[in-house]
């Protein structure tokens, strides 16, 4: 039956590409039911997932490549062939600014989706903070490396953030998250305590009137949150930051129950992290706790000079039950650890360096 729903949802998906740029208009246009704010998929195929890559594609194809997603190193940025099979691959945005070639990083995963869904496997990428404080605002300081790029390449960012074009409607229609079986996967993780449906409603409610909405691009939003001192009164945003009886409460449990699911896992911050009973995630590691919030931006992109030279990779989500594991494989292919499974419950973290030689 998961099989059945993937193939239906594989089909879907190359449907959904082909008209996008026919649909998409302004996130106050933005066709709902045909690119829902959260995805949702069930599947008994393995699922991978790779966070930031920050407008770096060529680690991103050696994370790839590590991990037997694509076949061989790719020639171009848009020259890329699917060797996952039915696998899924979630990407959790921030594709944009800081690195060398964001055009090339979009060009690569939207070949690889492409690709991906005439071989059986499926990518879904969603949106990022970066990626939607550009569309909130394409004159934004923030996102001026990208901004810039655009207009190196010809291309109106004015145009793109409306949506304009292939690259404005691929940005304008990424899914906000994703559940994939018990696994919910987004940026930054905070979905405020809701269901799936009632974070899915506020979401498109917040844009009907564009992408310069609370619910997006808001400090403590599911793309923006911190899990450091810039989160609720100083604290990460999975702690009652500002709860004067509990202010180091850890939130996770009934946020993840309220999802649906049981584990959580969100980019966006590379960072060191501490948790309330004093246990630190280092920078540049991918980072799990108690087998409910994985951590997987590891600051990959060379445009990230401070992340103790990580070179990312990605995360494999394979069998279920008391059999289901969650492992780290690096960018070499050889170099792996198992981050979660039923024997490694309350904390796990794995370093992957940039001058690791790539495997075969």
């Amino acid at each position: 039956m998961r099989q059945n729903l993937a193939r239906t949802a594989v089909g879907c998906a190359l449907a959904l590409a082909v008209c996008a740029a026919a649909t998409a208009s302004t996130a106050a246009g933005r066709d709902w039911k045909a690119f829902p704010a959260i995805l949702q998929l069930d599947t008994a195929a393995d699922v991978f997932a790779i966070g930031d890559a920050h407008g770096d594609w060529v680690r991103l194809a050696k994370v790839l490549l590590g991990a037997k997603l694509i076949a061989a190193p790719p020639s171009a940025s848009d020259q890329v062939t699917w060797a996952g099979g039915g696998s899924v691959l979630v990407i959790t945005g921030d594709m944009i600014d800081k690195g060398p070639d964001s055009l090339g990083v979009i060009a690569l995963v939207r070949a690889l989706r492409s690709n991906a869904a005439t071989r059986g496997g499926r990518v879904i990428v969603t949106m990022g903070n970066h990626e939607a404080e550009f569309l909130a605002d394409p004159g934004g300081s923030k996102t001026q490396e990208f901004r810039d790029e655009l207009i190196k390449a010809h291309l109106d960012p004015k145009a793109v953030g409306n949506c304009d074009g292939d690259i404005g409607a691929f940005l304008c229609t990424l899914p906000i998250a994703v559940r994939v079986n018990d696994w919910f996967f987004s940026h930054a993780g905070n979905s405020n305590g809701r269901t799936i449906d009632a974070l899915a409603a506020a979401i498109e409610a917040g844009a009907k009137h564009g992408f310069d909405t609370p619910e997006l691009v808001g400090k403590n939003s599911i793309l923006e949150a911190r899990t450091n001192k810039q989160g609720p009164c100083g604290l990460p945003w999975f702690q009652d930051g500002c709860s004067k009886k509990h202010p180091e409460r850890l939130l996770l449990p009934d946020y993840i129950k309220a999802l649906g699911v049981h584990h959580l896992v969100q980019g966006h911050q590379y960072g060191d992290v501490t948790f309330p009973d004093g246990v630190k995630r280092k920078k540049g590691r991918f980072y799990q706790r108690y087998g409910l919030l994985f951590l997987i931006d590891t600051g990959m992109s060379s445009g990230i000079t401070d992340s103790d030279n990580s070179g990312g990779g990605a995360l494999r989500i394979t069998g279920s039950g008391s059999e289901a594991q969650a492992i780290v494989i690096c960018p070499d292919g050889k170099d792996t650890k198992i981050l979660w499974s039923k024997d490694v419950t309350d904390h796990a973290d794995k370093f992957c360096s940039r001058d690791a030689a790539p495997g075969n």
